[in-house]
């Protein structure tokens, strides 16, 4: 289970050092962004779900000029810095309408029913101790054919940390992460609509295992587990990892590798949807 409170307090320590090393996240972004090209919307209110420091929110506000975007985040540092980026949104002119900034967790969305045009979310729902719930949730405050659109992060994701931790941890010490398949069939189950889901992966390279652990720790990314046991720790468990991480050293840098889903799909006109069995 994720520990909000701890992920909040490391994601508002972050928040001004997350676009600096956000070079990963902003790829997914761009590529989700060339997913949503293909679909004509007008909208007129859009959900920036996980907003970050804003980013996607500026470059969603560029695109539907007419629509509302309201930033959403369980960081308050980070909408502080949102809050910052978009400032010249609220400045440009008075008919513009203005962003919005809310806080709070993306598994307790306080919305009213039906009135999303779209829900966007990039490098988010992995802190979601509970998928369908959150599904659920963003369905209902969809209106009747509204957009979900989303990318995360697939059990592919940093394998090369996973396997030297179990080394070396009788504890696991990264986070777990749901595969392509049960995503669709949750989103099948909660009551969208043919979900387009694809991935892809990516390979960062580093000359040190230090440069990994610092832009890990300054874009938030460190593990949330709620149960923290005791063992290695600190430095000494840092060091057992730069260790168990030369075996996988390639031309002297060293590899982090990420799996990253994207999806986009609609919310039903209706209610009635037949539950499908979700894959273990």
């Amino acid at each position: 289970m994720i520990d909000k409170k701890y992920k909040r307090k490391i994601f508002n320590r972050s928040a001004k050092s997350y676009d600096q090393f956000s070079v990963l996240q902003d790829k997914v972004s761009n590529s989700l962004f060339k997913r949503l090209d293909l679909i004509k919307l007008h909208p007129e209110l859009i959900l920036d779900l996980g907003c970050g420091t804003g980013r996607n929110g500026k470059i969603l506000k560029d695109r539907y000029s007419n629509a509302r975007i309201v930033n959403y985040d369980f960081s308050e540092n980070m909408l502080l810095e949102a809050r910052k980026k978009q400032k010249s949104l609220i400045d440009k002119s008075l008919k513009i309408k203005s962003p919005s900034f809310i806080c709070g967790d993306i598994e307790d969305l306080v919305f009213a029913n039906e009135v999303f045009d779209i829900v966007w979310s990039t490098n988010s729902l992995q802190w979601c101790n509970n998928l369908s719930i959150t599904f659920n949730k963003i369905r209902s405050i969809l209106k009747p054919e509204g957009l979900f659109i989303f990318s995360t992060f697939g059990p592919n994701t940093l394998f090369e940390l996973r396997n030297i931790t179990k080394e070396i941890s009788s504890y696991q010490k990264t986070n777990d992460f749901i595969n392509m398949h049960s995503i669709k069939d949750i989103l099948i189950n909660e009551g969208f609509s043919n979900p387009v889901i694809e991935s892809e992966e990516f390979c960062l390279t580093y000359n040190s295992i230090d440069k990994l652990f610092l832009e890990l720790k300054n874009i938030g990314a460190t593990s949330g587990f709620m149960i923290k046991k005791n063992g290695l720790t600190g430095k000494s468990f840092l060091n057992k990892i730069a260790e168990g991480y030369e075996k996988y050293r390639n031309y002297g840098k060293f590899p982090a590798t990420y799996e990253v889903i994207y999806g986009y799909t609609w919310r039903t006109k209706n209610n009635k949807y037949r539950p499908v069995e979700i894959l273990s």
